[in-house]
């Protein structure tokens, strides 16, 4: 997650989502208590990518053409987005603007962890890193993981220059262990379809934490496809899966679907 991202028509879904998840209310109460790791970046990976991309780019929904449209699906979600994206569009903006439950816990540390110098020392701040990550939304029900572009390649490894802009599955351990259920974002490619990319990483993640069919995905398509992993604990299973298919039965529909691990081990 990047300041430069925030509040474009991803972030309007993933916060619906997320509330949906929690129960919140509409009036900032919900009865499972939320904590967000944004996996902010080194500023190595935001100058990179820095006028070579679209991503933050799609905030046309919040434009008055288009007002009419998306505003129908959640008013005051669409007006805290404007504010954010018309105001400071950063995090901070996100964390102060009541688009989550409050109490929610967040943590907003940059990734300070590449070193060209030696291994050792990428992980070790790495290490640090997500243990600061963890102390920050200890004791939160469900834990939100924002990164830059998902869950872990094969192709990339946490202690390589691009390891800051992935999820993975180690980073995951400790949380599931917590008895926390867990959301993981992940941006899908070109390079097979929605549905095959969803289904293997579902199968993945149901069999690195022993989810069986427990876990499942919610896909938000418009303009920048991306999906959302649910890895719920035993606790919040029953109660997670049935308000993610109250979402697709809402008008919100139109916007997800939803993909059911069918892993069996």
């Amino acid at each position: 997650m990047q300041d430069g991202y925030a509040g474009d028509v991803g972030d309007f879904g993933k916060y619906r989502l997320l509330n949906q998840l929690c129960g919140a209310d509409g009036r900032g109460q919900a009865d499972l208590t939320l904590g967000v790791l944004w996996y902010v970046p080194p500023p190595y990976c935001v100058n990179a990518a820095r006028g070579t991309q679209n991503d933050g780019k799609y905030i046309s929904y919040l434009q008055p053409d288009k007002r009419r449209e998306f505003r129908r699906y959640a008013p005051c979600l669409w007006e805290k987005m404007h504010s954010v994206v018309y105001g400071d569009r950063s995090i901070a903006a996100v964390e102060c603007s009541g688009v989550l439950p409050g109490g929610t816990k967040f943590y907003a540390e940059p990734q300070v962890c590449w070193s060209h110098r030696d291994r050792a020392t990428t992980e070790e701040r790495r290490r640090n890193w997500l243990q600061a990550g963890r102390n920050a939304v200890k004791g939160t029900d469900l834990v939100f993981f924002d990164p830059d572009n998902g869950l872990e390649p094969k192709s990339v490894q946490p202690h390589r220059k691009w390891g800051p802009k992935y999820v993975f599955y180690d980073d995951l351990d400790a949380h599931v262990e917590a008895g926390q259920s867990l959301v993981v974002y992940h941006h899908l490619s070109r390079n097979k379809s929605h549905a095959d990319q969803i289904s293997e990483r579902l199968a993945a993640v149901s069999k690195r934490f022993d989810l069986g069919e427990r876990a499942f995905a919610l896909r938000f398509w418009r303009w920048s496809v991306r999906a959302y992993f649910v890895l719920p604990s035993p606790a919040h299973a029953e109660l997670l899966s049935d308000r993610a298919q109250q979402l697709i039965n809402s008008p919100w529909g139109e916007l997800f679907d939803r993909c059911i691990c069918r892993y069996r081990p």
